[in-house]
């Protein structure tokens, strides 16, 4: 009857122990300290090389090719327009970061001039709005790809 117990006792410790759920990375981690013990902020992110960039970059021509499913012909009128699009969004991250309202109207300025001037290169409404929709689909892509590889094994 004893060794029974002791039988359960163990199955049911085991159980237990790997029931224990595990931090994600980066969490949950004790905070770093200094030699005099006092605690320092996380080391900030590595900025990332050129090789990494350039990856990126033709991942990016590659996946929004391939969504809106340019010939070459519109992709010679498509990313000029686009790049313009991108460095204007950029500008007004910069610009007008401190009031919301007015970067969400003069974004949406950009969107619109973006739509009107991709109509003559994409042909279809559909595809226009494809465009537009495609580039939050890579963000979330580049997302879920960063966050798969954070995770431990």
């Amino acid at each position: 009857m004893k060794k029974i117990l002791y039988l359960c006792s163990f199955i049911l410790s085991v159980f237990i122990a790997q029931a224990q759920q595990r931090p994600m990375y980066g969490q949950n981690r004790p905070p770093m300290r200094n030699e005099r013990g006092m605690e320092m902020p996380p080391p900030p992110p590595r900025p990332m090389t050129r090789e990494q960039r350039e990856r990126l970059e033709s991942f990016r021509i590659q996946f929004i090719s391939k969504k809106l499913d340019l010939t070459p012909a519109e992709a010679e009128k498509f990313w000029p327009v686009y790049n313009e699009q991108k460095e204007a969004s950029q500008r007004l991250m910069q610009e007008k970061q401190n009031d919301e309202i007015e970067f969400q109207e003069a974004m949406l300025a950009v969107r619109k001039k973006f739509k009107k001037d991709l109509m003559p290169i994409l042909k279809t409404e559909d595809r226009v709005n494809l465009a537009l929709k495609v580039d939050r689909e890579l963000l979330n892509k580049m997302r879920n790809e960063m966050m798969r590889r954070k995770r431990p094994m």
